[in-house]
C-alpha cells in the first residue's frame, strides 16, 4: 500500500469511527429521553436487538417496548469503546457498558459486554444488531 493510499486509508477508519461514536451517542440521548422519533431514525429496518437476558427485540417490538414504557433508560454510560471499520458502510462498536434501566417496572443496574454492527445508509449511520453480554460476578 503506497503512503498516499494508506493516509486515505487511516483517515478513512478516522472518519467512521467519529461517525460511529457520534451515532452511538445520538442513539443513548435518544434512549434516555426516550424518544421513538429519533431511535427510529437510528435503528435500521433490519435491527437484531439481542438484550443482556437473552430475550430478542426486531425494530418494530423494540421500539414498542420503549414507547409503552416497558423499557426506560435512567443512565448509560460507555467504557473501553472500539470502533472497528469494516468496509466504507460497514463497522463494528465494541465495549463495555453500564446503565441503569427500568424493565417492566423493576430497576436493574446493568454492567455489559456490548458488540453492535452498524451501517452507513444513505450517509446516515443506523445499527443493524446489537449483542450485550453480562459481565461475570
Amino acid at each position: 500500500m503506497g503512503l498516499e493510499r494508506a493516509s486515505r486509508h487511516r483517515q478513512m477508519s478516522t472518519d467512521i469511527e467519529q461517525a460511529v461514536l457520534a451515532a452511538e451517542r445520538a442513539r443513548c440521548e435518544a434512549m434516555l429521553a426516550n424518544d421513538g422519533q429519533a431511535l427510529d431514525a437510528i435503528l435500521d429496518g433490519r435491527l437484531h436487538f439481542s438484550h443482556a437476558t437473552g430475550a430478542v427485540d426486531d425494530k418494530a417490538t423494540y421500539l414498542a417496548k420503549m414507547s409503552m414504557g416497558r423499557i426506560t433508560y435512567v443512565s448509560i454510560d460507555w467504557s473501553e469503546d472500539r470502533v472497528t471499520p469494516l468496509a466504507a458502510n460497514a463497522a463494528l462498536l465494541t465495549g463495555r457498558m453500564t446503565s441503569v434501566v427500568s424493565v417492566e417496572g423493576v430497576r436493574k443496574q446493568l454492567d455489559n459486554r456490548v458488540m453492535s454492527a452498524w451501517t452507513n445508509d444513505q450517509g446516515r449511520w443506523r445499527v443493524v444488531a446489537f449483542q450485550s453480554t453480562p459481565l461475570a460476578t
